[in-house]
This record gives C-alpha cells, sequence and structure tokens, in this order.
C-alpha cells in the first residue's frame, strides 16, 4: 500500500497534484504570515498615524501596514516557489529563483540588527532630547529671544531647537552604525562617507551659528539702544514739529536703529560663512561690505531729501502757498534721486548728463517763459527804473555850481 502511494505521488498526476498541494500550503501560511503582522503592527503607533497628500487624500497607517502585509505574503510564498519548481523537475527555473533567495535571506540577519541599531538609537536620542527640553526650560533659555525681541512658536523656542540640534548629532553616528552593519558597500559606503563628511562639518556648522545667533542678540541690543537713545533726545518730536506732522510714518530714531541693526547682522552673517570655507558666499559676503558705504550714503542722502523736502512744504504750507511748496519738495526729491543714482554709481554718465540736460532746459524754459510771458512786466519795470535814475540825476548838484560857490565863500573868508 505504501510503495502504490509512493509510486502514485511520483507519477505525473501525482507529481502535479503534489505540486498544487504544496501551492495550496504556500497560499495558505503565506495568509497567515500576512495576518499575524497585521495583527501585530496593528498595536504600534504606525496604525495612528495620519497624513493628507496633495490631492487631499488622507493616507493612514492602516495602509502602510497593508502594504507591509502584503510584502511579507510574497516573502513567504517565494520560499515555497523553489520546491513547487523542483517537484515538477524544472531545476533550471528554480536555480536562479534559489539564488535570489539566498541573497535576500543572507541579508535577513543584517537588516534585522541595523533595525535593532536604529531602534535602540532613535529611542535614546529620543529620551535625551525629551529630557533636555525640560532642563533648558528651566535654565531660561528661552530669555535670550525675549531679550533679543525675538518672537517665535513654541517649536521655535530656543529650547526646543538646541534639544533637536542634540537628538539629530545622536542620530547621525547611529545611521552611520546601522550602514555599516547592513554591509551592501554600493549603499553604505557613499552612505557612510557623506554622514562621515556631515559629522566632521558640524563643529564648522556650530560655531557659525553660535556666531550669528551671537551677532542677531547684539545687533538687537545696539540697536534698540541706539533707538531709545535717539527717541530720549527728543530729535523725532523736533522732526515731526518741523515737518508738520502728527503721526509722521518716518521716525529718525527707529530708521537709525534698523540700519545699524541690518548692517551688524550683515557683517556676522559674512563672518559665518567664512567659518564655514564658503568661498562663494564669503566673496559675495565681502562685495556686500564693500559695496555698503555707497548704499549707506545713498540711503542718507534720501534721508536728508524727504527731510528737507516735508520742512520746505511745511513752511510754504504755513505761509499760504502749498502749491509752491509742493513744487519744491518734489524739485528736491528729483535732485535727491540723482544724487543716489549717482553714489550708487547707477550708469553714473548716463545719471549726470540726464541731470545737466535737465537743469539746462528748466534754465532755457525759465529764460523763454520770462522773455515771452513777462515782457510787458520787464518793460514796466524797466521803465519805472528809468525814470527813477533821470529823477536822482535833476536832484544831484551840477559840478559847475559847486565850484563856483566853494570859489566865492574862499574869498569871502
Amino acid at each position: 500500500m505504501t510503495e502504490k502511494f509512493y509510486e502514485f505521488f511520483n507519477s505525473g498526476f501525482g507529481t502535479a497534484l503534489k505540486a498544487i498541494l504544496v501551492l495550496i500550503l504556500a497560499f495558505v501560511v503565506a495568509a497567515i504570515a500576512k495576518s499575524l503582522i497585521e495583527k501585530l503592527l496593528k498595536h504600534t503607533k504606525l496604525a495612528d498615524l495620519k497624513r493628507t497628500d496633495k490631492n487631499g487624500q488622507e493616507n493612514t497607517g492602516m495602509k502602510t501596514i497593508e502594504l507591509i502585509g502584503k510584502l511579507v505574503q510574497l516573502i513567504v510564498f517565494l520560499l515555497f516557489v523553489p520546491g513547487i519548481f523542483e517537484i515538477l523537475g524544472m531545476t533550471q527555473v528554480t536555480a536562479p529563483i534559489l539564488a535570489l533567495l539566498n541573497t535576500v535571506w543572507g541579508y535577513v540577519p543584517n537588516i534585522l540588527f541595523a533595525i535593532i541599531i536604529l531602534w535602540i538609537g532613535f529611542y535614546i536620542a529620543k529620551l535625551v532630547r525629551e529630557l533636555l527640553v525640560p532642563i533648558l526650560n528651566k535654565l531660561e533659555v528661552n530669555r535670550l529671544q525675549k531679550i533679543a525681541g525675538i518672537q517665535v512658536n513654541e517649536q521655535g523656542e530656543l529650547s526646543n531647537t538646541l534639544a533637536y540640534i542634540v537628538y539629530v548629532l545622536i542620530l547621525i553616528p547611529v545611521i552611520i552604525s546601522a550602514l555599516s552593519v547592513l554591509n551592501i558597500r554600493a549603499i553604505s559606503d557613499p552612505a557612510i562617507a557623506m554622514l562621515s563628511t556631515v559629522f566632521n562639518y558640524i563643529p564648522s556648522i556650530l560655531a557659525a551659528l553660535i556666531i550669528i545667533v551671537i551677532g542677531w542678540i547684539l545687533a538687537k541690543f545696539i540697536g534698540n539702544i541706539i533707538t531709545r537713545l535717539i527717541e530720549s533726545s527728543g530729535l523725532d518730536a523736533k522732526l515731526a514739529e518741523l515737518t508738520g506732522t502728527k503721526n509722521p510714518t518716518f521716525s529718525l530714531s527707529n530708521v537709525t536703529g534698523k540700519t545699524v541693526e541690518v548692517i551688524l547682522v550683515i557683517f556676522f552673517i559674512v563672518e559665518s560663512f567664512a567659518t564655514l570655507h564658503l568661498g562663494v558666499l564669503t566673496s559675495i559676503g565681502t562685495s556686500i561690505i564693500a559695496y555698503m558705504p555707497y548704499a549707506l550714503a545713498a540711503f542718507i542722502i534720501f534721508a536728508i531729501c524727504v527731510l528737507i523736502g516735508s520742512i520746505v512744504s511745511n513752511v510754504f504750507k504755513k505761509n499760504g502757498h502749498p502749491a509752491v511748496g509742493s513744487m519744491f519738495k518734489y524739485l528736491i526729491y528729483v535732485i535727491g534721486g540723482f544724487m543716489i543714482l549717482n553714489q550708487l554709481g547707477i550708469a553714473r554718465t548716463l545719471v549726470d548728463s540726464t541731470f545737466i540736460l535737465i537743469v539746462a532746459a528748466l534754465a532755457v524754459a525759465f529764460a523763454i517763459a520770462f522773455g515771452v510771458g513777462g515782457r510787458d512786466f520787464a518793460k514796466s519795470v524797466l521803465a519805472e527804473l528809468q525814470v527813477k535814475i533821470k529823477k536822482e540825476e535833476l536832484k544831484a548838484p551840477k559840478p559847475e555850481t559847486m565850484d563856483s560857490t566853494t570859489v566865492e565863500g574862499k574869498s569871502k573868508k
């Protein structure tokens, strides 16, 4: 009976039946493995993951769990495929599949070790981050932002930022170790080289960040001091009185303080570029600093033109000539605009030539207007002047009369 049973399964029909049974077993085992993995993952935080994509569709963690379950089902099913082909006598087909599976299974221990290293590293980094935040809050490091006048949300607080930086610094060597354990040189070598470069570059990045933070805080301090000094000197009120504006949009104290603040921040940012050894950005920053005197001079010219224009307009307005005041104000603005363009070095030859042509055109227009429109006025003025000259000549004594009178007086004596 046993021999007949053995012969039946070794015959053509029996071999096919055996292959079908193994195939059914493969489907059942793969389905069980998928179900077990999905049930295990549903008890993790992955099931609570929710995110909305660009199309407005919500991708939950359940979809990710289903994807992982299908992947496990495929791997388990592939384990049975070589046996099915061997039963059918198709050894040439099973050879590459077995080689592929052996390669995959050879990497499984390394993948598991890498996952364990990553899990431990993430756990330690998260724990350190959660411990650092209350410690830094206790040390009141966030007061530096308030003193500097920096308004941020809870995530942007200095304590959270520093804790996150430490979190990343812990993860970088952990990721390097996990990639080394994988021993996939085509992936691990470039990734390790990149992460090692980043890790070695971190001191320079930290130094640059410290320079920028210190520079920003100092710039805020100095800018606030200058603003308050100018406000306390009463210059803002005096300028408002001269310009005749009750609620002036131009505040000398604020503008001066912000200008000093921006200049100092630019200096510190360029210095941070030099610390990072970023040659291109350092050259650009140096060029900006070299150009800053011209820009600052142009800004001063602009401020003076606005101030003088407002004062002149206010003076004429008080004397009942608002139109004349507006004309002189815009004339000052035009002259100031040409001076600013010349100071900034923007097409100096063209700007100078245009300014000379405009001045010459205004002079010619004034001469023509006075000559044509004021001809009668000029004629009457000249006639009156001529009459006055004649009257003065008639009133003046003649030289001969004066001489004879003088001689007679001397003879009497």
